[in-house]
């Protein structure tokens, strides 16, 4: 495309058709700047549905599910779809909020929230001790929920995929706590899932697996097409073990393991899976890397014929890249119950579904928690840190060598590639690995006004072309445009403090603003020309520049006990209006589209 921008000539002979059809092979960026060098491209290209509906997907990294198309569904239709669900998250603008009891509380459950359903997993026995046993799914925009699913054996972990009716399952073995099973079940029967050759995996390690009472957080499974991977981990000795599988054959992916440390994974895209991790340097957990590891199909040393697995037989990953963090200074140490790695939707997963199916080909934004101590301390006020860090995937995967090379490492210095690529902020709120706060380049952020029965609702985009495209709309239209001196100067101070999700925006609005059917919105864009510079826990300050964007309405949602956003939905558990009763129930905010 570059060459043929560069010189006129080298389409002005042709029609406007083939242009267009040319185009079509470019990024949206491309197209928007040859549309630059004429009026008559740039005429061509605003009348062109289909190149604008290409520009809008890749702006918002999106795609369209082959085969998701309803009835007589056209360009003009799903461009005009895509544009108000944009605008909607762009505004904040809801339909009246619903609200939903999902079920009684059980006295041991875990649950999660993928692609508008609930999940909670519970025991159907009052034998809570031998684990969990059933499963129900609740759609949020359903009235009536299906029928529960108990399983044939009990489990302790579990993910689902709906799209192909495919529940994981990952259980621990009571005549060996040294290994664990995962078992590939039908969302609809329970039973063995039709797809799977080798239904139920047992996988042996070199460590004990912990009790699920004891350790939470010592199990993940996740699923991507044809890909479950499994974690499991022991804050005990800090060992862990990952391994991903072709769920269909039952064919070995890949193994990571750590004789000595703490990690977290998330699907980068359909070919590469990022793990963060922290290891000992000296007595303590110091050393912070962000790792990147091909998914593609690799000969392992020992491919079994039946359904067992020894860990400790396949040799380990290695990683194609490795984003070093920066130094912590020589007081601090993670603290390995507060390490985490999340992004929201899987690759390939539905984002958004209207008159067809949307989602992300890649991850947007990695939403990181670190979380620094000092070793030995009762943590106490000033001796932990805790960040939230906000990655942008794309600067990541520019970085991956083509052809890929697993035979070495490429290492990046944190100068290299972090200052442009993550946004930091500190956050003093407690952090549960299983709440659902980022969705694509999305992250929610609700904040309680004690005078008040409502709160603000807040969301923070990180996907560098909203800000690009829409920005200059922020300084036209927000009461933000009419910040006193010193109210921008305190701004600029929260940004680069990094307290910006615990801090109050200086927005100021009178009482009467508040009053209407729709509190007023407040919107701002922060560029890479504000950093945020932190330094507690690091040998030197740490300056991060993404671009970011957050808008505001305040006052504008009930109080709960926390908050969640999904697809086009935002949704609050358990509203406090209701005490603490018997049941768990949820307000649910759906997009106007």
């Amino acid at each position: 495309m570059t060459k043929f921008a560069g010189s006129a000539d080298s389409f002005i002979a042709l029609p406007n058709e083939l242009v267009i059809r040319v185009l079509h092979f470019c990024s949206y960026e491309e197209i928007l700047r040859f549309a630059a060098t004429s009026k008559r491209y740039r005429d061509a290209i605003l009348n062109s549905v289909s190149l604008q509906l290409h520009i809008e997907l890749e702006a918002n990294g999106l795609e369209i599910i082959k085969g998701t198309w309803k009835g007589n569904t056209t360009y003009s239709l799903l461009l005009d779809e895509l544009v108000r669900y944009r605008d909607a998250w762009l505004h904040l603008q809801f339909e009246r909020p619903t609200e939903k009891t999902l079920w009684k509380r059980a006295r041991m459950s875990i649950w999660e929230l993928r692609e508008g359903i609930y999940g909670m997993a519970f025991s159907s026995t009052s034998e809570v001790s031998l684990g969990l046993d059933s499963l129900q799914m609740v759609p949020i925009d359903l009235a009536d929920a299906p029928d529960s699913i108990t399983f044939w054996s009990n489990f302790h972990d579990f993910t689902y995929d709906s799209e192909q009716e495919l529940v994981v399952l990952l259980s621990t073995d009571p005549d060996d706590n040294s290994r664990f099973a995962i078992k590939l079940c039908s969302a609809t029967t329970g039973f063995v899932h039709p797809l799977a050759q080798k239904p139920t995996l047992i996988v042996q390690i070199d460590f004990q697996v912990p009790s699920p009472e004891d350790e939470t957080q010592a199990f993940i499974t996740e699923i991507m097409d044809n890909i479950v991977v499994a974690r499991v981990a022991t804050l005990v000795g800090l060992r862990y073990e990952i391994m991903a599988w072709n769920w269909k054959s039952g064919l070995l992916l890949g193994r990571i393991g750590s004789s000595c440390g703490t990690a977290d994974f998330s699907f980068l895209d359909k070919n590469h899976l990022a793990l963060l991790s922290t290891e000992k340097d000296g007595e303590d957990l110091r050393l912070v890397t962000l790792s990147l590891y091909s998914l593609s199909p690799r000969t392992c040393d020992r491919m079994p014929t039946d359904s067992y697995f020894c860990a400790s037989e396949y040799a380990c990953a290695r990683p194609i890249l490795t984003f070093e963090f920066p130094e912590l200074g020589y007081l601090f140490a993670v603290d390995p119950e507060r390490l985490f790695l999340r992004s929201d939707p899987v690759p390939g997963r539905v984002a958004y579904t209207k008159s067809a199916g949307f989602f992300h080909p890649t991850a947007l934004t990695l939403n990181t928690t670190l979380t620094l101590i000092r070793p030995g301390t009762a943590l106490p006020d000033g001796d932990f840190a805790q960040y939230r860090i906000f990655i942008r995937a794309a600067s990541l995967l520019r970085y991956i060598p083509e052809p890929p090379c697993e035979e070495s490492t490429i290492v990046i210095p944190w100068a290299t590639w972090g200052i442009q690529a993550t946004r930091w902020f500190l956050y003093d709120r407690v952090i549960n690995y299983w709440l659902y706060w980022s969705f694509g380049s999305r992250f929610i952020s609700v904040g309680e006004r004690p005078l008040s029965g409502l709160c603000d609702l807040s969301v923070l985009d990180f996907h560098p072309p909203t800000i690009r495209r829409h920005g200059i709309c922020d300084l036209v239209n927000s009461p933000a445009t009419h910040y006193t001196p010193e109210q921008k100067e305190r701004l600029r101070n929260i940004v680069t403090e990094g307290t910006g999700l615990t801090v109050e925006h200086p927005w100021s609005l009178e009482r009467s603003d508040l009053v209407g059917s729709l509190p007023p919105l407040i919107a701002e864009s922060i560029g890479a020309d504000m950093p945020t510079i932190v330094t507690r826990g690091f040998s030197a300050p740490v300056e991060s520049r993404l671009p970011y964007r957050v808008v505001t309405r305040p006052e504008f949602v009930p109080q709960c006990e926390d908050w969640l956003i999904d697809g086009d939905h935002i949704i609050g558990t358990n509203p406090v209006h209701h005490g603490f009763d018997a049941f768990e129930r949820i307000t649910v905010y759906k997009l106007r589209t």
